[in-house]
């Protein structure tokens, strides 16, 4: 069985996609022309549930990133790299409060 979002191989019995995570069941996994118990908007909702999930995963990632930098460029002398890191990691941070805010709407 394929995955109808990707097309990997997706194991016997298995939910969901072994690569990219997307909701599987049987009939939508065999390729077959029978529609899913699923209701495509439930599907579809889930799958945007899944993106800003993985979004707000990978924001988090990048502001512990910029922090590590912004700690590096504290010796700066100048003063200058350190003060574009705090600038940058603000607007990062404040992204990810908005998509945390976002995902608990969904």
């Amino acid at each position: 069985m394929n995955c109808i979002r990707c097309g990997t191989e997706v194991p016997v019995g298995a939910k969901y996609c072994p690569a990219c995570g997307f909701a599987c069941s049987p009939s939508s996994t065999e390729g077959s022309s029978g529609s899913s118990s699923r209701d495509p908007l439930e599907l579809a909702l889930l799958e945007a549930k899944r993106a800003a999930k993985d979004l707000a995963e990978a924001m988090a990632k990048l502001s512990k990133r910029v922090a590590a930098t912004a700690g590096t460029a504290a010796k700066d002398p100048s003063g200058t790299a350190k003060k574009a890191a705090d600038r940058v990691k603000k607007e990062v941070d404040g992204a990810l409060e908005d998509l945390s805010e976002l995902l608990k709407e969904l």
